[in-house]
């Protein structure tokens, strides 16, 4: 019997010792829950009517998950408030009468810690300082637009003028089967000009085209021939003429025709009535070595 009590007070003893263990490992470990709810309900003044130092003293620096969620919610719900009063105020004066500069002054706003509300406050930042450089921007590249629609000359469009031509009539020559000579007119289209009667006898000097040509038209005026000038006075055409002109390889027969060609192409003309021939600006009596008189106008009769 002895024996037994020993082994029940011995095992008595032990669980007491387990479960005083077991209650200072949970006070050391949640000695911060039950100081502050020691605190809270002021145990010990109730029950011996002082309360610890280290109970007194006991600052609850850890938050239930409850309560930091509220506290996390509250600041967050704070930080949006804050930057959409910094975005509507920012807003505000970037479209009243402040300058660009002010705008970027009030945009430039101190964000919160949480990194949440930060991003969100310069997201509103950055929002309101666009609206605000928007206006500006378009009034910029209108007035660039402006500016370079004065510097660019305006282009009218030109419709290209008719070209104005002038029939005449050029005299070349015909050879005859029986040898004979004889003078025949075409008809040639020349772009009009204050100078018709240069532009004939210059065509003249040319030769005949192609079809003219194929129609056995030629010209016994000397090759190289060039009109140094031409007026008309009183009726009087005076051609003023190169070296070339004084000599014909054909002879006689080619003076009479290279002046015929003439003489019929510029009397043409209604105010021509007779030429007068010139060889380098000085006035001849005859025309080679055959002697054809070329010392007064000619006209149409004179041959």
């Amino acid at each position: 019997m002895s024996s037994d009590k020993k082994k029940n007070t011995g095992l008595f003893v032990a669980v007491w010792f387990l479960l005083l263990l077991l209650l200072l490992i949970v006070f050391f470990v949640k000695k911060d829950t039950i100081a502050g709810n020691l605190q809270k309900t002021d145990f010990f003044e109730k029950v011996f009517g002082m309360t610890p130092e280290f109970v007194k003293n006991h600052k609850d620096t850890k938050l239930s998950a409850q309560e930091k969620e509220e506290t996390f919610s509250f600041d967050l719900l704070e930080s949006g408030k804050t930057a959409e009063q910094t975005h509507k105020n920012t807003y505000e004066e970037a479209t009243g009468s402040e300058s660009i500069k002010a705008v970027k002054e009030n945009a430039d706003v101190i964000l919160p810690e949480d990194d949440a509300a930060a991003e969100e406050n310069a997201f509103y930042a950055e929002n309101a300082l666009a609206e605000a450089l928007k206006p500006a921007e378009k009034e910029a590249e209108s007035g660039k637009k402006d500016a370079v629609a004065a510097e660019k000359p305006k282009e009218s469009i030109k419709t290209p003028a008719a070209v104005q031509t002038r029939e005449v009539s050029l005299y070349f020559v015909v050879i005859n089967s029986d040898g004979t000579v004889s003078r025949k007119a075409v008809k040639r289209t020349l772009p009009k000009s204050d100078s018709p009667l240069t532009d004939a006898v210059n065509a003249l000097l040319s030769g005949p085209l192609p079809d003219e040509r194929s129609k056995n038209c030629m010209s016994l005026i000397p090759e190289g021939t060039r009109l140094l000038g031409a007026s008309v006075k009183n009726g009087v055409a005076t051609l003023n003429f190169s070296e070339e002109f004084e000599f014909n390889p054909v002879g006689v027969e080619g003076y009479i025709a290279q002046l015929t060609q003439l003489v019929f192409t510029a009397t043409e003309f209604s105010t021509v009535k007779s030429v007068q021939f010139l060889i380098e600006g000085e006035k001849k009596d005859y025309l080679g070595s055959e002697g054809q008189w070329i010392g007064s106008p000619l006209a149409r009769s004179s041959f």
